[in-house]
């Protein structure tokens, strides 16, 4: 099948952000007098979830955060923008991308912060490769709802069926699914997942490593 346009997560799939965001969230607690989570504790830690991150803040280290769930997002987005130039390009993927401009158009479909996307996307040399960015900001649902994908699809107006989707998360190969895509799982590159079929038995879930960049859920 010759497919149209092709959709790419952010995360994990084109730049490793990992510890990138890792450090961030790290900064942003740190900045905010909380220095009980260490970078080794955060790495394992829900990073994209406050709540649930609030929660294991005081079930593992019994302590409680002392700002608002702004004050962090806020500094970790602050402090991933001032380093965005070490988020790792993936090399493999970053050519791919770039080869599947040349055939049509290219988007990102990310459940992370647009700013830190695109300046991901430049850090990687991708800004010229990129047409579309859909980030959380611009879906009501977070993947694994098919929001970002349908949003991305229609913004490049080229029908679901026509795109092909590159993942590496159970979460987001759903949500391309979802929306009707076929799928390339990253972490299993020779496999493409079609929307109408059951994907062979996958691996244990590979937890996303977005930052907690939310404030529509910003609790006082």
């Amino acid at each position: 099948m010759r497919y149209a346009a092709h959709i790419f997560d952010f995360d994990g799939t084109l730049v490793d952000t990992g510890d990138l965001n890792t450090r961030a969230v790290h900064a942003a607690l740190t900045a905010h007098g909380f220095h009980a989570a260490s970078l080794a504790w955060l790495r394992a830690a829900p990073l994209a979830d406050l709540t649930a991150l609030r929660e294991r803040l005081h079930t593992d280290l019994g302590a409680r955060l002392g700002c608002s769930d702004g004050d962090v997002v806020r500094s970790a987005r602050s402090y991933w923008l001032a380093n965005a130039h070490l988020a790792a390009p993936i090399p493999q993927m970053v050519a791919l991308a770039r080869a599947a401009a040349r055939r049509g158009p290219v988007a990102v479909a990310s459940a992370n912060d647009g700013a830190i996307v695109r300046a991901g996307l430049a850090a990687a040399g991708l800004s010229d490769v990129v047409a579309v960015v859909v980030a959380r900001e611009d879906v009501t649902r977070l993947k694994p709802a098919p929001d970002a994908y349908e949003a991305a699809a229609r913004l490049l107006s080229v029908p679901a069926a026509r795109c092909l989707a590159y993942e590496n998360t159970d979460e987001g190969v759903t949500a391309a699914r979802t929306a009707g895509m076929h799928v390339i799982d990253v972490r299993h590159p020779t496999r493409t997942l079609h929307p109408d079929r059951t994907p062979d038995p996958a691996p244990a879930p590979e937890r996303a490593r977005t930052l907690p960049l939310d404030e529509r859920q910003e609790r006082p």
